[in-house]
């Protein structure tokens, strides 16, 4: 569970906790010393932004509990996550 407040760092902070606590729910080898935590795949923090090559598809409840109400997490790392979103991160492959 989240903190009312929480970003989309801190969001991706939880679920590296989590993997690093249960590693054999990981869909990659994490411990493979390439890659070492989810948050590394998606956020510079030398700039505090989410990587260009990064998509995202970030969207909260709306009353009747449809996922419609977006969120600028790109435009707004420091964006409050609604409660009960989803965000879906896609890595460009370069295809």
């Amino acid at each position: 569970m989240l903190k009312d407040n929480a970003n989309i760092i801190e969001g991706l902070a939880k679920v590296d906790k989590y993997i690093f606590e249960h590693p054999e729910e990981s869909i990659f080898p994490i411990f493979d010393d390439y890659i070492h935590n989810y948050l590394q795949l998606v956020w510079n923090p030398k700039i505090n932004e989410i990587y260009e090559d990064i998509g995202l598809s970030a969207y909260g409840p709306d009353e009747e509990g449809i996922l419609r109400r977006f969120m600028p997490l790109r435009e707004d790392i420091e964006f409050s996550l609604y409660p009960n979103s989803v965000v879906d991160i896609q890595p460009d492959s370069g295809c």
